[in-house]
This record gives C-alpha cells, structure tokens and sequence, in this order.
C-alpha cells in the first residue's frame, strides 16, 4: 500500500512539473508574440534521413523566437523542397541551408551529382581513348565500340564498330569531379586519364559495360553546345573497302 501511494503521488508530482514546463513555454511564448520578436523558418515536420530528395510534406513554416533562429536556417520553403538532404534531420528541427544540396552540387560525393535516374559508371581508358587527357568533368561525349562478332556457319568473326550512347556527361576523370579552367590547362600538359566516370541511364549502362569488358570503347568529345542526336549505322570491316 505504501509503495503504490509512493508510486502515485511520483505520478502526480510528474504531472505537476510536465504542467508547469508547459505553462512556462506557452507564457514565454506569449511573451514573444506580444514583443512581435518571432520569425518564421523552415523546419522538419518529420525525419528526413541523409540522401533524401526533400518533399513540401516533409517541412513546414513555423514561428520561432528570434534568438533561438540559426542564422543559417532557411526562411522560404522553396529554398530547400526538391533538394536533397545531406545528413539526417530530425522532425522539428530547423531546415539548414549548409544541409541541402542541390542536383548539381559537388562536395565529393557522386551521388549528389546525379540527376534522377541517372547511374554512375566508370569505364577504363588509356591516352588514346580518353581523348589525350583533354575530357573535363562537365563535358558531354559519345563513345564507340568495337567488338567482334561469330559469322554465320562456314564463316569467320568479323568486326564491328557502333555508336553506343550519345550526349552523356562526364562526371569524373579518374577522381576529379571539378572541371578545369581554360587558364589551368595552359600551365601545364594534359595528364592522359586512366578511367572516366559517366552519368548514363541503366539502359546505356549495359552495352557499355559489356563492351569495356568483352571489346573496345572510345570517346568521342561534342561541342559544348551540340546536344542533337545522330542516327549512325554500325560499320564493319569490308565496308572500309569499296
């Protein structure tokens, strides 16, 4: 009996102080709607975990004392739906500017780089494949293959070149995702790359990687602004030959 009075006026007294934090916080904040020193910033209504594309339901505006205001909190909605969460944030708190990325921020990590459904892969290439060093992240390329195929019975393996994917970017040479400026380039010599990195869609991931693998590849720069499609047969061997 005695422990369930012990027990009960634990409860009571729990209630009390929980009654009394509340009673507080809703006459501090009275206090700060009076004073008008209340601003309106973005916060989570919910948890929005790291690499998440953040949507309009997952923050909300709401009115917080000035003082308590993270200078890099941001202030509009807009300025953080449709990007992408960097490090978990927890429901309630303010929405950071430092915090969100956008589709074309690079900080190192290729996964904030690509667009939505977009995949990343890496393809081996050598000086003469890789266009002597000169590709940039941030170029645009089309890349070749030539691979060989088994004849109809009674004849040999031919070869065969064809225009794999069109208009890709270039994400990376070797580790570099930072494309160099005209004025760097000029200091000192191209350094040939040994792998690049390609935005492709799955689609286009497939034939490219079968022909890395079981053939050859090999870029083909574009212009910085030809982003037009070719349609381009595949050539063989004896149609070098006329």
């Amino acid at each position: 009996m005695k422990n369930k009075l012990i027990l009960i006026l634990a409860v009571i007294a729990g209630l009390a102080a929980a009654g009394g934090v509340f009673l507080y916080l809703e006459k501090l904040k009275q206090t700060y709607e009076i004073s008008g020193d209340f601003i309106k910033v973005v916060t989570a209504s919910q948890r929005i975990p790291a690499k998440t594309r953040i949507t309009a339901q997952m923050v909300e505006l709401k009115d917080i004392p000035s003082k308590y205001i993270n200078n890099r909190a941001a202030v509009d909605t807009k300025e953080v739906i449709g990007k992408i969460a960097k490090l978990d944030i927890l429901s309630g708190e303010q929405v950071l500017r430092d915090r969100v990325a956008g589709d074309k921020d690079a900080f190192g990590d290729l996964s904030f780089m690509l667009q939505q459904g977009k995949r990343a892969v890496t393809i081996p290439v050598n000086e003469v494949s890789g266009l002597a060093g000169l590709v940039r992240p941030g170029d645009r390329v089309d890349v070749l293959g030539t691979f060989d195929l088994q004849g109809a019975v009674g004849y040999e393996k031919y070869s065969i070149t064809t225009l794999l994917i069109q208009d890709v970017d270039v994400l990376s040479v070797d580790q570099s995702t930072i494309p160099s400026s005209g004025s760097n380039q000029q200091q000192k010599d191209p350094v040939p790359a040994r792998t690049i990195t390609l935005s492709v869609t799955p689609e286009q991931a497939q034939p490219l990687v079968l022909c890395s693998e079981k053939g050859s590849i090999r870029l083909i720069l574009r212009p910085a602004a030809d982003r037009e499609p070719v349609t381009l047969p595949s050539i063989k061997m004896d149609q070098l030959v006329h």
